[in-house]
């Protein structure tokens, strides 16, 4: 919390027929910044230039459509650690407020997945 590091956070895709401008909020209510003391370290490890953050959601429109959700990193232009993965039942049928879990659960498993390789003594930039 006493960390002043920034991520500058891209947010692009679709929601059925939603604005963008309803989806990017959707999508900032559910980004989960790093917790752990493993997580932050792997942050400050690539924190200066800010990181860039990509999440794209896809969901096509029509009632119940399979949709999906990714979030990429990259600092100093190259890809550092990326998520994939298909939005939940409930996601699929409702608002796109009803996202920001699947969000949340997405850049939880990125930022683990960061500090794992960091801790295993991997490339924090592969």
């Amino acid at each position: 919390m006493t960390i002043q590091q920034g991520i500058r956070l891209h947010v692009n895709g679709m929601y059925g027929g939603y604005p963008h401008s309803v989806l990017r909020d959707a999508v900032l209510q559910g980004v989960a910044c790093p917790s752990s003391e493993a997580e932050l370290h792997a942050l400050g490890l690539i924190a200066t230039p800010a990181p860039h953050l990509h999440i794209a959601v896809m969901r096509p429109i029509g009632q119940g459509q399979q949709g999906a959700i990714s979030a990429r990193l990259y600092s100093r232009g190259h890809f550092v650690i990326g998520e994939r993965m298909s939005l939940s039942p409930l996601a699929r049928s409702q608002s796109p407020f009803s996202i920001t879990s699947d969000v949340n659960l997405l850049m939880a498993r990125l930022w683990d997945d960061l500090a794992a390789r960091v801790g295993r003594g991997g490339p924090v930039i592969p």
